[in-house]
């Protein structure tokens, strides 16, 4: 790649993260994953000696090519493209290209995995693991338990501040992918818990009420408390995981999925479930009930003297 389209490249990423925040008002970790899938494509394309502005439908063709030469899934294939389309649209908005090369090209066919769900009881042994005598366990007692309670994206946990909570009337205020705005009831129980955190665990961080954010790393900049990020919260799930005896420590996503089919499995309303996790589209709130089946069915095989 010479000088001037290396120059370009960055040029037209750098203003294509612009675009994704201001005006699509996408968050830093997706702005970031489009990024990556663009510059990728630029530098195969550049590679190639295609245009990195006026590509073509056959450009994106040979590149779809050669990542499933590489192995890559169709998961992965179509969450590229779709970072490619939403470029195009920076492209023609920014007045650098007329036409669209997407039109004629559709997402690969892909299988759908039903997303892996903990049983109540696991849940609950995790509620209890921590040890509540302590700063880090009261906080993460707390944490676990708001999440659980209400289904939230870890993202949505860590980013949640005092402004966001109205312990009184039993509910949060939570914004969401594309600064979407839901609001979501807490239980008793959550409440009780982040009550206990903010009397005695959250002051040995933070005594000055300095930091907006609720839950906080032990760690400090300059002295300056901080929120716990969602990788430090994956060490918390990664620890309580061992100490419960679970052979493999499930995602921290995991607990949204558990809030959603265990709401099902006690008779949830499916449109209700949507708004509670803050989905677009029912269809997919819809996989939740393909989970709840599945269960089902599994003890219906294993009860059942004839199945």
């Amino acid at each position: 790649m010479d000088v001037t389209t290396t120059r370009l490249c960055q040029q037209l990423t750098i203003a294509f993260a612009d675009y994704l925040v201001l005006e699509r008002g996408l968050s830093d970790n997706t702005q970031l994953s489009y990024c990556n899938d663009v510059k990728l494509f630029l530098a195969d394309l550049a590679e190639r000696g295609g245009d990195v502005e006026q590509f073509t439908t056959q450009d994106i063709k040979d590149y779809v090519a050669q990542l499933n030469t590489e192995g890559k899934s169709a998961t992965t294939v179509n969450r590229k493209l779709a970072s490619l389309r939403l470029f195009v649209r920076f492209l023609i908005a920014d007045n650098r290209r007329s036409d669209d090369p997407m039109l004629s090209l559709e997402q690969l066919k892909t299988r759908r995995a039903l997303p892996k769900v903990m049983s109540e009881q696991t849940v609950s042994d995790f509620l209890q693991a921590p040890d509540v005598e302590t700063v880090v366990g009261l906080r993460d007692r707390a944490m676990f338990e708001l999440l659980y309670a209400c289904g939230l994206r870890v993202s949505e946990l860590c980013n949640l501040k005092f402004e966001d909570m109205h312990l009184d009337a039993k509910y949060i205020i939570v914004k969401g992918k594309g600064d979407k705005q839901r609001l979501i009831p807490m239980t008793d129980t959550a409440i009780t818990w982040i009550k206990q955190y903010m009397a005695h665990a959250r002051p040995h961080n933070d005594p000055k009420v300095i930091c907006p954010y609720v839950f906080l790393s032990l760690k400090s900049d300059n002295d300056k408390p901080k929120p716990i990020t969602r990788i430090g919260f994956w060490f918390r799930v990664k620890h309580y995981a061992q100490e419960i005896g679970l052979e493999e420590a499930p995602s921290p996503h995991t607990f949204r999925h558990a809030f959603a089919t265990h709401l099902l499995n006690h008779d949830a309303d499916l449109r209700a479930l949507q708004m509670l996790l803050g989905h677009s589209s029912l269809s997919t709130t819809q996989i939740y009930t393909h989970v709840a089946l599945a269960r089902m069915h599994d003890v219906y095989d294993k009860a059942h003297p004839r199945a």
